[in-house]
């Protein structure tokens, strides 16, 4: 995730067209966000649309605008997601699901950066950035006939893969952490620990639906026990489920069992954003390779395959200091 954020800070500087690349749930729209926060249109709007919940014709609204009494409701004038974005980012969402006559449109408004609303044949200046994602696989796609070459070569100009959940493990137990806290806080639940069985299922799990799925897992974790319970396998969800509850008795509060993962004191409820835990872990990965390095910048950036611009970007921001 590192040198995921690394192609990120690169990038996002630039006007380039990023694709996004990743299963669903591993947090294509929070690296989009990302990069506009990062970049110099942070100031203007973020507009995300996902191409595969509408038909050809509402999506061209959606993203084109419409003229009023183009088609049947269309009672006023519609400004499209590319005019809307003016100054920002456009985020298009699961692009791959979009029909080859859309993927001509779109193609044209990436090439000419221009835009005619539907029902008009005037054309009205496109000034967004353009950030792309998908689930899909887009060569194969392009192999199959089913999505354009020449689309594919303008959205990939910059490339951004996000490893799924299973091939990181080492993300898991602080995102359980992080969600467990953040839903207790918000139910006003306290003292609500994992078992270290239970921990163990979670850890050893794949999570096909990656953060998404870890997310809703937890929920649902905090959503049925009581205050000070010590989670059991039987409670969690059913795809997780590895052992049936036991014949007699039941779980309550009780103290935590060694190593098992704590939600923090409520008092301390300040809600922790996804960005600011992916600044928790950057600055534990940071203090981890400088002292394996012996504090070493050169070697630091090589062992994380980061350049050592972005380290000494990094420890600056983090208040932290490496050896020439």
């Amino acid at each position: 995730m590192l040198q995921v954020l690394d192609l990120v800070a690169r990038a996002a500087g630039s006007e380039a067209t990023v694709l996004i690349q990743g299963e669903t749930g591993t947090g294509k729209e929070l690296i989009a966000r990302t990069i506009h926060r990062q970049s110099p249109r942070a100031s203007g709007p973020f507009v995300a649309v996902n191409c595969g919940a509408y038909t050809d014709s509402l999506l061209a609204s959606e993203l084109f605008g419409h003229k009023r009494g183009a088609f049947t409701g269309a009672v006023t004038d519609h400004a499209g997601v590319f005019e809307a974005a003016t100054g920002g980012t456009v985020f298009l969402d699961e692009i791959g699901a979009m029909s080859p006559a859309m993927q001509v449109k779109v193609l044209r408004v990436l090439q000419e950066r221009v835009v005619s609303r539907v029902g008009s044949s005037d054309e009205r200046p496109v000034d967004a950035r353009v950030v792309a994602a998908t689930n899909a696989e887009l060569t194969d796609l392009v192999r199959a006939g089913q999505f354009r070459e020449d689309l594919y070569y303008r959205i990939k100009i910059v490339t951004c893969r996000i490893p799924p959940l299973r091939v990181r493990r080492d993300d898991i137990k602080p995102l359980i952490v992080h969600y467990l806290k953040q839903f207790c806080d918000a139910s006003a639940k306290t003292g609500i620990v994992l078992a270290p069985a239970t921990e163990a299922e979670l850890l050893s799990y794949d999570w096909p639906g990656n953060v998404r799925q870890l997310r809703g897992e937890i929920e649902q974790i905090v959503a049925i026990v009581e205050p000070g319970t010590v989670v059991q396998p039987y409670q969690l969800s059913e795809e997780l489920r590895h052992r049936t509850a036991p014949a007699t008795g039941s779980v309550g509060p009780t103290s935590p069992a060694p190593g098992s993962i704590v939600q923090p004191p409520l008092e301390n409820a300040a809600e922790l954003t996804y960005q600011q835990l992916l600044d928790g872990w950057t600055q534990q990965v940071l203090v981890q390779r400088l002292e394996s390095c012996g504090g070493n910048i050169t070697r630091t950036a090589q062992s994380l395959a980061i350049s050592r611009s972005t380290l000494y970007a990094l420890l600056k921001k983090y208040g932290m200091h490496g050896q020439d």
